[in-house]
């Protein structure tokens, strides 16, 4: 069972294992749920409850980081693969994430910025699959370029790679890089953080945050500067 997706109902049965979990291209334009493809099923003769059960999936790989739940809205079976319509709820998991962890080089340095704006946060939740909230950092300065930073959840795309590298998460909000600086932060010595091209990087921020968000650069800086000595350039 080891690496398998795991399927179980509300009452935390296990209704069947697979070997692999795929998105699926959304080419219907369905609205509410995406389809996704069960590869390599434990069970053939499944019968899931059409929107009324909640089920979860989770999968060891990620060391439990990967959990989601969902109902089902529509099913189509093929030898051993289940095509399903799924609608997720809540939890780290972003669609797109496990593609992307599949289909990226461990070498592609920043392969968020071919990524426009909230769709980054595929790249943040494949980056909390991979690699978890970090405990602790090694460096005693961290660099923050801000030419790559082109909107809002840019900055956090690269205020992970500048702390832990490809696919480092530092969290996908400001209340969360708070909470995870807390624990990277060195009790004997002060991380120094130099933000290049700050200027740049402020204003590709302010002209993008989301509708209904209320952090702004200047909050951004407040926020690192309790925690660390930061630099601006």
């Amino acid at each position: 069972m080891k690496n398998k997706y795991e399927v179980r109902d509300s009452s935390e049965q296990l209704i069947f294992s697979c070997n692999d979990f795929i998105e699926c291209y959304d080419f219907l334009g369905t609205s509410g749920y995406y389809w996704y493809a069960f590869i390599g099923m434990s069970e053939q003769n499944i019968n899931l409850i059409i929107d009324e059960e909640k089920y979860s999936i989770k999968n060891d790989q990620f060391a439990d980081r990967f959990y989601g739940e969902f109902t089902v809205q529509k099913i189509i079976k093929s030898h051993d693969v289940l095509y399903a319509g799924l609608y997720f709820s809540g939890g780290m998991y972003k669609r797109g994430a496990l593609a992307l962890l599949k289909t990226a080089s461990e070498l592609e340095e920043r392969v968020w910025l071919d990524m426009k704006g909230n769709l980054k946060l595929i790249y943040l939740s494949a980056s909390y699959l991979k690699n978890g909230f970090p405990r602790t950092s090694d460096k005693d300065t961290v660099v923050i370029e801000g030419k790559y930073i082109q909107d809002y959840y840019a900055f956090f795309c690269e205020l992970g790679h500048a702390f832990l590298g490809n696919f480092g998460y530092m969290g996908w909000n400001l209340p969360g890089v708070s909470d995870l600086l807390i624990d990277v932060a060195r009790k004997d010595r002060t991380i120094n953080i130099i933000w290049k091209d700050s200027d740049l990087a402020f204003k590709a921020i302010e002209n993008t945050v989301p509708e209904g968000y209320q952090s702004i650069s200047s909050d951004i800086v407040v926020e690192l500067k309790e925690h660390c000595n930061v630099i601006l350039e």
